[in-house]
């Protein structure tokens, strides 16, 4: 396993929300501090390659895009910053394809990816080798279902360096 903590660079997201419409869940998101806070949160940290679109998720009362995951590499989450309690573990091995649900924005004007969907190829976020490193949770009942799901939709998805194995500046 590679270890991910100490080579993360800061981030930080804003966003504005809005009222749900009617039958839809309204999420508020944490926003973490650095990738090194949320890596830390996450269930999961991998580097891999987003495959295709497969189909949608129901959490939160939406239609969620999910998408097919090759696994190339399970990298150590960091320790928890203050003795805060991490996400459970999620159970992932490299070569694995898994589908992972792109995380939703429930509360903002503009659609459920207003920014365009982080997992989606499109959105430009993948190093040079179409690899990026995803922080994931897997579904508590609490609106992910059970399956694997980015842990919030703004900063779910980081661009790895050239060679895969730190973040981009």
């Amino acid at each position: 396993m590679a270890a991910l903590s100490g080579w993360l660079t800061d981030c930080a997201a804003v966003g504005t929300t809005t009222p749900a419409t009617s039958g839809e869940a309204c999420v508020d998101w944490v926003i973490f501090e650095s990738p090194d806070e949320a890596a830390a949160d996450a269930g999961a940290v991998l580097r891999g390659s987003v495959v295709e679109r497969e189909g949608a998720a129901p959490p939160f009362s939406v239609e969620a895009h999910r998408w097919l995951f090759d696994v190339e590499e399970v990298l150590e989450r960091p320790e928890p910053p203050g003795g805060v309690e991490p996400s459970p573990e999620v159970e992932v091995a490299p070569g694995e394809r898994v589908a992972v649900v792109s995380t939703p924005e429930t509360c903002r004007e503009g659609g459920l990816y207003p920014g365009g969907d982080p997992l989606d190829p499109a959105t430009g976020l993948a190093a040079a080798d179409g690899s990026v490193i995803v922080l994931l949770s897997e579904g508590d009942g609490q609106g992910g279902g059970g399956e694997l799901h980015l842990i919030t939709p703004v900063q779910g998805v980081l661009t790895p360096d050239e060679d895969g194995s730190r973040l981009a500046g």
